[in-house]
């Protein structure tokens, strides 16, 4: 009998000859990368009637991403029906840590400048890709939220590192329209 952890019993019971054996191939559809596939055969020796088992597994690695929207898309109005879970007057701070006392996730997603104020806009671009149904994003929201959260209050290279990061997955190009 042949199991797969994905897709249960596969092949058998079946009855095989000393030394001959049986293919297995099968497929599935990964839900996180990277992803085990876990196959395990087993069947009873003919002549000593003991269990024999053995297991084979393969790993891979699944790409996730391609697709982001800049910061640029999602401070423009005509954009804000895209903004899913979170909205443009939420706090910053309602969502990560108090980089920016008193502004809005629009706010810091509008502002200008390098350094900690670069890191904010992206962060929040980020946050809203990842949190979109609709745009295959590299990060989940809560992976930016963590992302962010690590970082803050670190050096300006920090900040520069995880902008430049954010930036590249946020410029892949945005599979969005103007919201209805």
């Amino acid at each position: 009998t042949v199991v797969d952890d994905h897709a249960g019993q596969v092949l058998g019971p079946i009855t095989l000859a000393p030394d001959a054996s049986a293919n297995y191939s099968g497929s599935y559809i990964p839900t996180e990368t990277p992803s085990t596939n876990i196959v395990l055969a087993s069947g009873t020796d003919a002549i000593n009637a003991d269990t024999v088992t053995a297991t084979a597994s393969a790993t891979c690695t699944v790409p996730v991403g391609g697709e982001g929207c800049t910061p640029g898309y999602w401070k423009q109005s005509q954009h804000f029906g895209n903004w899913t879970t979170y909205s443009p007057g939420q706090q910053f701070d309602d969502v990560f840590e108090d980089a920016f006392p008193g502004m809005t996730l629009l706010e810091v997603l509008s502002q200008g400048g390098g350094g900690l104020k670069a890191l904010g806009r992206h962060t929040v671009a980020a946050l809203l890709n990842g949190a979109s149904a609709d745009v295959a994003f590299a990060f989940s929201d809560a992976q930016v939220i963590a992302k962010f959260n690590d970082v803050f209050e670190g050096s300006k290279s920090d900040y520069n590192t995880l902008k430049d990061e954010l930036a590249a997955e946020n410029e892949r190009g945005c599979p969005l329209g103007r919201a209805t």
